[in-house]
């Protein structure tokens, strides 16, 4: 009940972070102007992602001092089920998508990008997500790299290791073990990235690594 409570009065100030960090869109003076359909969905679908962006931003305003560990998580949750939602209806947010003049603005090119990676552990821990969001990969809307850094981060975190941290795909979170070798080139693959050599790997000894033991499936 206590966290119901603190949830209920914490949201007037997420709402109001939202607005802050949630894009403004100028207006023309001419408000006789028409607007085309396409125009006018493209901005109906960056004005929702802003809004996106704008929640998941709020939560981290470092002028907020409640408890952020309790909350964020919620937070986290909720906005990874809009961002599904969205995709799920409209695909992934690209220029096509949401046209060039509004894929510009910070809070639509960031929105997807910051809530997959504030919820990795939905895209590895459950396969229906992974899916939705490799089938994005394969059609070419999410770049492969960026896809094995959200992968990654979940292992970055669950490292059993906290001061050298270890991944499973390799990417910008660091180089995989090489005691992962056959299943990491694998899980690569599927992603669409290219297998790495031997020298791209480290040697991990016989650290106890987080990662898959099933072979990747195909």
């Amino acid at each position: 009940m206590h966290t119901v409570n603190i949830f209920k009065n914490i949201i007037p100030i997420i709402i109001a972070a939202t607005a802050f960090y949630g894009c403004s869109r100028k207006h023309t003076s001419k408000t006789n102007v028409a607007i085309s359909e396409i125009t006018f969905k493209q901005d109906s679908l960056a004005f929702e992602l802003c809004k996106m962006y704008g929640f998941d931003q709020g939560i981290r305003d470092s002028k907020l001092t409640f408890n952020k560990k309790e909350l964020m998580p919620k937070v986290d949750s909720i906005s990874f089920a809009n961002l599904v939602n969205f995709v799920t209806k409209n695909g992934y947010p690209t220029e096509t998508l949401l046209g060039k003049r509004n894929i510009k603005q910070e809070c639509v090119e960031s929105a997807a990008v910051a809530i997959l990676l504030h919820n990795p552990h939905r895209l590895v821990n459950e396969k229906v997500y992974f899916d939705l969001f490799l089938k994005e990969v394969k059609k070419g809307n999410i770049d492969s790299n960026f896809f094995a850094s959200v992968l990654d981060k979940y292992y970055w975190i669950n490292s059993p290791n906290k001061k050298k941290r270890k991944v499973f795909y390799g990417s910008e979170f660091g180089k995989p073990c090489i005691q992962t070798k056959e299943a990491t080139n694998k899980a690569r693959i599927e992603i669409g990235l290219l297998p790495l050599k031997e020298e791209e790997f480290i040697d991990c000894g016989q650290e106890e690594l987080n990662m898959p033991k099933k072979q990747i499936a195909y």
